[in-house]
Formats: C-alpha cells, structure tokens, sequence
C-alpha cells in the first residue's frame, strides 16, 4: 500500500495528467501550438508541485510512524527533530535531486540513492537523478521567462526545443516510478532501523 504521500501524490498527479491529455483532445482542434504549450507548461509544473509536496509528506509521515510518547526521552528527541524538519520543510522549494536526498537523508535518515536506478528505463542512479535536475531546470526556466533548454526529452525529432505530449509522458514516469522506489525505500529503512511495520 502506498504512504499518505504516495496517495496525496497520485490525486496531484492525475490532475497534470489532465492537462496533458486536454492539450492533445481531437475534439479542440484546431488549436495552435503556442496554446497546446500552456497546457504542457502547465502540467509540467504540477507534476514538479506533485513531486516537491510528496518529498515535504514522506517526511512528514516518516515521524508519524517513529513517533512514540510512550518513551518520554525517545519522544523528547523526536519532538525536537520533527519541529526542525518542520522549519526546514517550509524552505524547500527546489525539489531536485540533490536537496530531495538531502531532505529525506536529514530528517529520516533514508538516503534514496541506490534506490533513484531507473532499469526499465536504462538508467542509472546518475541518469535517473539528472533527469530529475533537468525536469526542474526546464520548470525553473519557463516559469522566469527563460527558454527551455535543450534536454533529450525536449527536443522535437525536427530538433525544435519544446515539451510535447511525450516530454509530459516521461517525467510523469520518471516521477511515478521515484515515488514508488522512494516509498518502498523508505518503508524497508522505518522497518529496518526502528523495527516498525508501517501501515503502509
């Protein structure tokens, strides 16, 4: 079963998905490329918000789980700990790969690395993590009037530098499949580290 994160994430997600498919809908054609942009731009950045909230909620449900008041020192620390992720939670807003691992090394003490391989696709833990670095670049540009830049899911098979239908594609796989190792990852490291089966 997926965490509360997961779940949270996936209602996100399906909203992006929408977008996506409005953009390519056959029953609003014509409609120009510049418009069919919007659409993908705006998928784009609710995937990237999808994937940032479930970063900030994994933490969040991580101390959820380890909590225990029964143990009055434990709990003493774990409060402290959970109100420093906490302010620290409030300041993420650039969920690429780096600052994801850092949060969720930080805080939970889960360190996703080995997990970010990416085999069905080909891709290694360096490659799944700079798609990830590119996913976020290509939103950080638009979203501050920048071109997008050139990234192999970028680029139109006529070398146009744009997002389509399948850019939009790939980073929601990219995403699914990072929220589903990640989630797996995490609830192996609760159970491994605290003894804890997660309800999830």
């Amino acid at each position: 079963m997926p965490s509360p994160a997961a779940l949270k994430y996936h209602i996100a997600a399906q909203k992006a998905r929408i977008l996506r498919d409005t953009a390519t809908d056959p029953r609003l054609r014509p409609i120009l490329n510049s418009q069919t942009q919007v659409y993908y731009h705006s998928a784009l950045a609710t995937f990237v918000a999808a994937w940032e909230a479930y970063i900030e909620e994994l933490v969040r449900n991580f101390f959820d789980v380890t909590a225990n008041p029964l143990d009055p020192k434990f709990h003493a620390v774990h409060t402290i700990a959970r109100n420093t992720a906490e302010r620290s939670l409030k300041q993420f807003n650039t969920p690429n790969s780096e600052n994801s691992r850092n949060l969720l090394v930080q805080y939970t003490g889960y360190d996703p690395i080995n997990d970010w391989v990416w085999s069905r696709r080909s891709m290694n833990a360096l490659a799944t993590r700079q798609m990830l670095n590119d996913v976020l670049q290509v939103r950080h540009s638009f979203a501050h009037g920048f071109p997008i830049p050139a990234c192999s899911w970028t680029q139109t098979p006529t070398g146009k530098v744009r997002l389509t239908a399948k850019a939009i594609k790939d980073v929601d796989a990219l995403l699914q499949y990072l929220v589903t190792v990640t989630d797996l990852g995490m609830k192996q490291n609760i159970q491994t580290i605290y003894g804890i089966v997660t309800p999830w």
